[in-house]
């Protein structure tokens, strides 16, 4: 029962919380009595609110690797590294499995939400924008576990990573446009998270969603997207190569 009512509630609270927030800017919009604020009708607010707690609580934060940091912790990654199999191949299908898992179960309970809201839902402007939607929720979901994944293998040389994956994840869920899009920011904010590869794990792909994005100006930005995957993935290569190095465990 303790896993059950634990695996529910988390499902529950990324629900609760977008609704949350959306309830305060229904409310924002109703006493400031503007239909745009911040580039944003109020459908368009609800359906980039609900979409962004769908990514953030089922794609990006229910997947932090500690299974990495935890076989290297306690040695059990002594009984990947004798068998014929990556142990990095291995993590990474599990935190997609998991990834895929909860998405689904996510979207099954934001589908229930979506009919209190679904006079203000708005649909994908076409179909060439819902298939590149779909791309950059995929490279969302691999830009994550590579940012984390460095973060888990630096369990070789710290015993606990804990705080650091949850900083990243506070990080991430601000400077990714979770809680409101990036535009509201301050415009030296907005600059520096443009430099940060989180934007493109909620507000970009969010973006794409409601088609604010020019189909001209797309190419280049998956383009950067490639670049900061290219460079995490890089960095996990060197991190792990040096980390097995050291890498010592003991037991019975």
């Amino acid at each position: 029962m303790v896993y059950r009512v634990n695996f529910f509630m988390e499902i529950l609270s990324g629900i609760f919380s977008s609704l949350i927030v959306i309830f305060l800017w229904m409310a924002v919009y109703r006493y400031s009595h503007r239909e745009i604020i911040g580039g944003y009708s109020l459908s368009e607010m609800v359906t980039y609110l609900l979409g962004a707690g769908l990514i953030n609580s089922f794609i990006l934060t229910t997947a932090e690797n500690p299974e990495t940091s935890q076989n290297i912790q306690d040695g059990s990654l002594s009984a990947y590294l004798v068998k014929p199999l990556s142990p990095y191949g291995l993590w990474f299908a599990r935190d997609f499995g998991s990834k895929s898992f909860f998405f689904l179960l996510g979207l099954m309970g934001y589908l229930i939400v979506g009919i209190f809201f679904k006079k203000l839902l708005l649909p994908f402007s076409s179909g060439k924008y819902l298939l590149l939607f779909l791309i950059s929720l995929f490279l969302a979901a691999l830009l994550q576990f590579l940012l984390f994944e460095v973060l888990s293998l630096l369990s070789f040389w710290i015993e606990n990573t804990y705080g650091l994956r949850f900083t990243m994840r506070v990080i991430m869920e601000v400077a990714g446009g979770a809680i409101i899009p990036l535009s509201f920011f301050p415009g030296i904010l907005q600059e520096t998270f443009s430099l940060l590869p989180f934007s493109f794990m909620i507000y970009f792909p969010m973006k794409l969603y409601l088609g604010k994005i020019p189909l001209d100006q797309i190419a280049s930005l998956f383009i950067r997207e490639g670049f900061w995957i290219a460079g995490l993935g890089f960095l996990n290569f060197v991190v792990w190569k040096k980390g097995i190095r050291q890498y010592v465990s003991m037991g019975d």
